[in-house]
């Protein structure tokens, strides 16, 4: 298996473990999540999560195809998501706070459990991706 293979693989596992919680149990979930950003250094320990897999996307997508472009996209996004946690953590935490507010209060936990079954859908096809495709 190829490391790009094998980083869909291990992408599609971290979406699906984060996301899918949103489906069980969205209220719970929701309130997790701002807990873990309650801090600078909680935000921090997010980015030291995230950056190691944005960096990887972005050497291993390095082919010619549509497909590598398209992971390469997904690792510079996911690099620059990094570079904001870990240089301003308390903007992060305004802008996260107010998104978690705002679906606790106002958003049906209905829609939550959809938006959380399409990001788990999305890590399936990233592990579909790296098992078959690449």
């Amino acid at each position: 298996m190829e490391p790009l293979a094998i980083l869909c693989v291990l992408l599609g596992v971290v979406i699906i473990a984060v996301r899918a919680p949103l489906i069980f149990a969205p209220r719970a979930t929701v309130r997790l999540f701002d807990r873990l950003i309650a801090t600078n250094a909680g935000v921090r320990a997010l980015g030291l999560l995230i950056g190691p897999l944005a960096l990887a996307l972005v050497v291993l997508a390095r082919g010619g195809g549509l497909l590598e472009g398209v992971l390469q996209a997904l690792g510079w996004l996911l690099l620059a998501a990094t570079l904001w946690l870990l240089a301003a953590p308390a903007s992060y935490r305004r802008v996260a706070h107010r998104v978690l507010a705002h679906f606790e209060e106002s958003v049906d936990m209905a829609i939550v459990r959809i938006l959380g079954f399409f990001a788990s859908a999305i890590g399936a096809g990233l592990i579909y991706l790296g098992i078959i495709v690449l």
